[in-house]
């Protein structure tokens, strides 16, 4: 719980730190690095401006009337914390993360006797704005909890160790392309954990195409797919449309085309042995769904890419 009183008062002057954190890690890239990423098209989309770390952050306050520039995101691994923002107290506890929108008032601080550890990153560039949706998506009133995962704390470290090697092109480029797969890590939780990863296997869809891919020389229907799961063709179409954008016979054709590609680029086979291989007894047939899907004929294709 959030302790109150003097000792978490953001306006107690006296208790603010000004000399830093003991073990404190921060960068804050010059402005010409920054005016040399806006030209840079690999990496302007988005970028970081500041990073850091900051562990057991006692007194740690930090307030900003008019808003920051760029969208800032901290990450409690430990801890409490507390910020204050869009008339919300959002309340940061270990395992929790929050992005804080620009040119939004709001004010940080560490709850004294269970001060936080933050990560942090400041990110801007024009495709930060729908990362943020992604993440607006869910309640704006409070901290949004994650799993504990060494590989994201891992990925904190290696852009800071890069950025603290130099402000190279090559460093700089690694460290805002690595940028998407930090921030997405907390936007899309579940993919990037180990248990979400198990479960997102585990679940029925994913099963489902594991078994198309290991029937791929068949004529499946969705009847058969669905009675093999026990659902109704009803309810197993419903599912997969909505997982996967697609009917479940159009994913598995579309599975067969890039098997097609494959055996195209790598054998002799001919057309019509392809076509058989696949569960498909009129070639023609195929050939139109090869030409439909690829947007080219299976000759053309083999003379285009055969390796």
């Amino acid at each position: 719980m959030i302790q109150s009183g003097l000792q978490n008062d953001p306006n107690n002057f006296e208790t603010r730190v000004k000399a830093g954190f003991v073990g404190q890690r921060m960068i804050v890239l010059p402005k010409k690095i920054l005016a040399s990423i806006k030209k840079n098209s690999l990496i302007n989309q988005l970028y970081v401006t500041d990073i850091g770390f900051f562990p057991h952050a006692k007194f740690h306050f930090r307030e900003r009337k008019n808003g920051s520039k760029q969208y800032i995101l901290i990450y409690c691994m430990e801890g409490q914390g507390v910020i204050n923002v869009m008339d919300s107290k959002i309340e940061l506890k270990p395992n929790s993360f929050y992005i804080i929108p620009p040119d939004i008032k709001h004010a940080y601080y560490a709850v004294q006797k269970d001060p936080w550890s933050i990560y942090w990153v400041h990110f801007t560039g024009p495709q930060s704005e729908n990362l943020f949706r992604k993440f607006k998506g869910g309640n704006m009133a409070a901290a949004r909890f994650i799993s504990f995962e060494e590989r994201r704390v891992n990925l904190f470290e290696n852009l800071m160790d890069v950025l603290e090697n130099g402000y190279s092109s090559d460093n700089i480029e690694f460290v805002n392309i690595s940028l998407w797969q930090l921030i997405g890590s907390f936007i899309f939780n579940s993919y990037f954990t180990e248990i979400g990863k198990e479960k997102v296997e585990g679940d029925l869809i994913t099963t489902s195409i594991k078994y198309m891919k290991e029937h791929l020389d068949e004529p499946l229907k969705v009847n058969t797919i669905a009675s093999h799961f026990n659902y109704s063709n009803s309810h197993f179409f419903s599912l997969f449309k909505k997982k996967t954008g697609y009917s479940p016979i159009h994913y598995f054709n579309h599975l067969k085309i890039q098997r097609a590609c494959q055996f195209l680029s790598f054998t002799d086979m001919s057309v019509k042995e392809i076509s058989f291989s696949l569960g498909y007894e009129d070639p023609l047939y195929f050939s139109r769904l090869f030409k439909k899907t690829m947007n080219i004929s299976p000759l053309q294709y083999r003379f285009e890419y055969k390796h």
